[in-house]
């Protein structure tokens, strides 16, 4: 897994793009806190089973 720092108000609308890239959103029902309460980030995965983490700074 590749994690990247995203400002904060770019996570929703990055990850709202990201099945029309060919990614899928990992931990739906715990979105954007699957990190723990504190931790707000996406975790997204590709057809080819890449993940990437995308942590609101």
């Amino acid at each position: 897994m590749l994690a990247f720092h995203v400002a904060a108000g770019h996570l929703d609308e990055l990850v709202a793009a990201a099945p029309s890239h060919g990614w899928r959103l990992l931990f739906g029902d715990r979105h954007p806190f699957a990190g723990g309460r504190d931790h707000r980030a996406a975790y997204l995965e590709d057809a080819d089973g890449f993940e990437v983490e995308l942590v609101a700074r």
